[in-house]
């Protein structure tokens, strides 16, 4: 009996010990190994582990730390592929090999006015269009890189939007099937809307010249004619010569216009009375205004303040924005009203006109080069449609603005505001000077 005991006492020490140097260690690395498989890459700290368990132990650390830096890596990756994503202009979209969406960055959303979740919808459920549609389906088919071009309408927009389209596979080298598409959207609708400007603009230049070169030409050949009478010859020559001073006023206006808009509106700013200015550009057109028989008005506010501008470039513009109210409004019984006044830290220079007015669908259009209000309205007379143009790049180059006011049958009224200078310790006004002083 007492050697059965002395056995027992003697397992149960071989138990304890089996239990504190084998079995608790044992564990311990299990609980550390199903925290590293649940995701959780903390350093791993075993305490009290036996020397033959030291391997197991620093390869579990190495694999913690390792997975953690993979960890850190991969976030990052996503992170600056969000970024790269979110921050570009062309629309991305990316699908599974059963075109299901994965992935529709900022751009693709706003483009077609996604506001819904995207992810994990098949693509023709969200992009409802016959043309990308085509072009993915090409190239999921093909396997190979599809272009193609589309016009669509888009919820939220009134006007139709242009759009390229890159579909390409998103396959590995060493796989012959596909993991996906990559779909690229590339808004073009503003490049199109600038060749279609191109295009009009060359058309427009084309008619503005034509019709002057065909009118000398005709007189010229009535010229060569023999017998015509020195009257006939007169009229020709005068007629000719109206023309070619047409096609010099056009090509200095293009000229202009094309110096502005590519170069923009050099400057040479002073401060100036802009009364003293509009009293040069009524005198300068006296007589055009008496050849119209219009009635014509210049009113100042008292104690105008000087602005400071480019005294030919304001000189130009408000040039143009009279020759335009003499050419546009009535023959007989035409009133024509100036004005200057003050309002906060603005200058206001208003041209009034008793004309036929401006019907509203023109008035959004009329600073365009060469937009005619009604069709053709300005070739009868005498204008070259980039007045108005060559104004509002003028005050837009000053700080400024201009606007219109208009209705059919009663008139039209141009608006230009010019900011003055201002104190930025005062808030007031840098140039005191009175203009009339």
């Amino acid at each position: 009996m007492r050697d059965f005991l002395e056995g027992l006492a003697i397992l149960l020490l071989l138990g304890a010990a089996a239990l504190r140097w084998l079995i608790l260690p044992a564990r311990e690395l299990l609980s550390e190994l199903r925290r590293i498989a649940s995701g959780d890459y903390r350093p791993v700290i075993l305490s009290g582990v036996p020397r033959f368990f030291n391997r197991a132990a620093a390869n579990l650390r190495i694999t913690a730390e390792t997975l953690a830096r993979q960890q850190t890596l991969l976030a990052e990756e996503e992170f600056s592929l969000a970024m790269i994503l979110g921050r570009m202009t062309e629309g991305v979209v990316i699908t599974g090999p059963d075109l299901r969406i994965r992935l529709v960055n900022e751009a693709a959303s706003a483009m077609f006015n996604l506001q819904a979740k995207t992810e994990g919808f098949l693509l023709h459920e969200v992009f409802r269009n016959h043309g990308l549609q085509g072009v993915v389906h090409n190239a999921a088919l093909t396997g190979e890189v599809e272009v193609g071009e589309f016009t669509t309408i888009i919820s939220g927009r009134s006007d139709p939007c242009h759009l390229v389209v890159t579909a390409a596979p998103l396959k590995a080298p060493e796989k012959k099937s596909a993991d996906g598409l990559l779909i690229v959207l590339h808004d073009i609708t503003r490049l199109k809307e600038l060749e279609s400007v191109r295009r009009q603009f060359v058309a427009n230049v084309s008619h503005e010249f034509r019709t002057p070169l065909s009118i000398i030409h005709g007189y010229l050949e009535t010229m060569e004619q023999k017998g015509t009478s020195r009257e006939m010859m007169r009229k020709s020559i005068s007629v000719m010569r109206r023309h070619c001073d047409r096609l010099n006023l056009l090509l200095d206006d293009l000229l202009t216009i094309s110096r502005i808009e590519e170069k923009g509106v050099d400057l040479e700013m002073e401060p100036a009375s802009l009364g003293v200015i509009l009293t040069n550009v009524v005198e300068q057109m006296e007589r055009e205004i008496e050849g119209r028989g219009v009635n014509l008005t210049l009113s100042m506010a008292p104690d105008l303040p000087l602005v400071k501008v480019d005294i030919y470039r304001i000189e130009q513009a408000f040039s143009n924005l009279l020759a335009n109210a003499l050419r546009h409004g009535r023959t007989q019984g035409g009133v024509i009203e100036i004005c200057v006044l003050v309002r906060e830290l603005e200058l206001i220079v208003k041209f009034i006109d008793n004309g036929p007015g401006i019907p509203l669908q023109d008035q959004e259009h009329i600073f365009e080069r060469f937009y005619r209000v009604g069709g053709d309205r300005a070739r009868h007379t005498g204008g070259t449609g980039l007045g108005l143009s060559i104004v509002k790049n003028v005050i837009q180059a000053h700080r400024g603005r201009i606007e219109v006011e208009s209705k059919t049958g009663a008139g039209s009224t141009f608006t230009i505001f010019l900011p003055l200078e201002t104190d930025p310790s005062t808030g007031a006004s840098s140039y005191i000077d009175k203009a009339d002083s």
